[in-house]
C-alpha cells in the first residue's frame, strides 16, 4: 500500500491552502494567519498519520488475495517533515483493492508530537509538542486517482515559532476534501476554531 502513502502529499497540499486567511487579528503572540498556519501543520500530520497507519496496519495477504480487509489497531512513531517525531495510535477499518488501490477506510487517530517540525504553505515553521495530544477521525474513499476525505481533528499542542516565540494552542477543525492526486487539484472546505479564532474557508484548487 505504499502507493497510497506517497499520494498523501497532494492531500496535505489541499489542507495547506484551505487554511489560509489574511485577517490581521492577533491571538496572544500569534496573528490569525500564523494561527491558521499552525492548524495547517497539525492537519498535515493528521493526514500523514492516516497514510502511515494504512501502511502499518495492512494485513498479510495470500498470493490470490485482491481485496484487503482492515480491522486493526496500530501504534508507531513517524518522522516529521523537518525533524522530530510524532507518535500515533490508530484504529482503522475498511477494505481496499490491493491491485487498483480503490476502497474505503475509516480512521481514529491519537497523535503526540515530540519536537515535530513542520512548515506551512506560506513558509511559516512551527515546532510542536503534545499538550497533551491531538485526536482525529477521518473517512476516506479512493477511486483511481481520486480521494474523498471527511474528517475532524481537535486537541492542543505546545508550539515554538522560528523566532523562538512559544505558547499553547487549542485546535478544533472539521474538513471535507475531494482531490485528484494525479493532477494535484481538487476542492476543500474547512471550519472550526484555531487558537481561539473561528474561521470557515472553501477553496477550489487547479
Amino acid at each position: 500500500m505504499s502507493r497510497m502513502y506517497v499520494r498523501g502529499a497532494a492531500i496535505a497540499l489541499i489542507i495547506a491552502v484551505g487554511a489560509c486567511d489574511d485577517s490581521p487579528t492577533d491571538v496572544g503572540d500569534l496573528s490569525q494567519a500564523e494561527a491558521e498556519a499552525l492548524a495547517e501543520v497539525v492537519g498535515a500530520q493528521v493526514i500523514n498519520g492516516a497514510f502511515g497507519a494504512t501502511q502499518q496496519g495492512a494485513p498479510a495477504a495470500g498470493p490470490a488475495a485482491v481485496t484487503v480487509t482492515y480491522d486493526e489497531s496500530v501504534s508507531f512513531t513517524g518522522d516529521c517533515e523537518l525533524g522530530g517525531t510524532v507518535s500515533v495510535d490508530a484504529e482503522l477499518q475498511g477494505q481496499m483493492d490491493d491491485e487498483t488501490g480503490e476502497g474505503t477506510l475509516s480512521f481514529e487517530l491519537t497523535q503526540i508530537h515530540d519536537g515535530c517540525v513542520g512548515e506551512a504553505d506560506d513558509g511559516t515553521v512551527f515546532t510542536l509538542d503534545g499538550a497533551p495530544s491531538v485526536t482525529a477521525q477521518l473517512d476516506m474513499e479512493v477511486a483511481q486517482e481520486m480521494f474523498a476525505f471527511d474528517g475532524s481533528f481537535m486537541g492542543a499542542v505546545d508550539w515554538t515559532a522560528a523566532d523562538q516565540r512559544e505558547g499553547t494552542c487549542t485546535i478544533d477543525v472539521t474538513f471535507s476534501m475531494d482531490v485528484n492526486a494525479g493532477m494535484q487539484s481538487g476542492s476543500s472546505t474547512m471550519q472550526g476554531s484555531v487558537c481561539g479564532i473561528d474561521f470557515s474557508k472553501s477553496l477550489s484548487i487547479s
